[in-house]
């Protein structure tokens, strides 16, 4: 019996968000427009901030949980 191969992956090189995450409110939510080009809506839940994002005409946000203030990969950009 053959193991079956995983399916190859796209290799994608990192994006740099921290110039538009630099305003994003400590430990909240973020949703991002599709292209990751601006911030379309905050909030204290991910439920609340993808329904503000999709009210707003964002229908398939990606959401960020921001870290702390000065804790995570973003301290170093506030």
């Amino acid at each position: 019996m053959s193991k079956k191969k995983p399916a190859a992956r796209e290799s994608v090189a990192p994006r740099d968000l921290s110039a538009i995450l630099r305003d994003a409110p400590a430990g909240g939510w973020v949703a991002l427009s599709h292209d990751k080009a601006q911030i379309v809506a905050t909030g204290d839940s991910m439920r609340a901030t993808t329904l503000l994002a999709q009210s707003r005409g964002e229908d398939d946000p990606i959401l960020v949980k921001m870290p702390l203030a000065d804790e995570g990969l973003a301290a170093g950009v506030r």
